[in-house]
């Protein structure tokens, strides 16, 4: 009998807590969808940007640029808006690109170069000289040296005496290549490139007077650099004396030509 009231009572326990549980539920407001932030609204201005990329030396077409909104607080210096300037794709289309420009990048009027000046001559930077070399596909890398590319200058000079054969030596290092014959980085994909060709190299005065010289002692080869070897602030140095060419690295001198 004891353990029969113990039972009921428990039942009775368990079903009041369940009401009132229940009671709670419902009473329990659900709450508010919270509102949805306003958005703020950016100011814009249409910008002229590349459409795809644009190589070094690559002319520009109308349908290379194009118009593209951006945040009026965070337009970079030089843009061309197209609020200022709302002809701008007939004006810059036919210029060339004085360095690679990448697609959707803006427009700058400092990093093309109108035709009408020379093209190399408006491409080389300041104090740099453009010198041409005679190559052929075996000393390049057997064709795959394109323009843009960086390269390493060897001479190979024939037999002083006929105990001794063919020596070789690298006499510049890190050389940029403007050209293939008459092929610039921008046109590589429209010309072909003959075996036997002419590669100008951007060289300082020291290094174009080494390497006149060595065109005159012998033949020049042009070995290709890995992309992550081809940096443009390596430490080079390069001097000419009366005896030949010294060539000067990391304060290390060795003899590269002799006239």
């Amino acid at each position: 009998m004891k353990h029969a009231r113990l039972l009921v009572l428990g039942v009775a326990l368990g079903a009041g807590l369940l009401a009132a549980r229940m009671v709670m539920t419902r009473s329990t407001p659900e709450p508010l969808p919270m509102p949805a932030p306003e958005a703020v609204a950016t100011e814009t201005e249409e910008v002229l940007v590349a459409s795809r990329d644009i190589n070094l030396g690559g002319k520009l077409n109308p349908s290379d640029l194009s118009w593209s909104n951006w945040p009026k607080d965070s337009m970079p210096k030089g843009v061309i808006s197209k609020a200022a300037e709302p002809g701008a794709m007939e004006t810059y289309a036919g210029q060339i690109a004085k360095s690679p420009i990448y697609e959707g990048e803006p427009i700058r009027p400092q990093r093309l170069v109108n035709t009408d000046r020379g093209f190399m001559a408006a491409i080389l930077p300041k104090g740099k000289r453009a010198i041409a070399v005679r190559v052929e596909a075996e000393t390049t890398a057997g064709g795959f040296i394109l323009p843009g590319d960086k390269v390493d200058l060897i001479l190979t000079k024939g037999r002083e005496n006929q105990q001794s054969g063919p020596t070789s030596e690298t006499i510049l290092e890190n050389v940029r290549v403007l050209a293939i014959d008459t092929t610039t980085a921008g046109e590589q994909d429209e010309k072909n490139l003959d075996p036997k060709r002419t590669a100008t190299l951007e060289l300082t005065p020291e290094e174009a007077e080494i390497v006149a010289q060595a065109q005159q002692a012998g033949t020049i080869s042009l070995a290709l650099r890995s992309a992550q070897d081809s940096s443009d602030d390596a430490q080079e140095e390069v001097r000419r004396n009366r005896g030949g060419v010294n060539f000067v690295k990391y304060g290390i001198s060795s003899q590269a030509a002799a006239k």
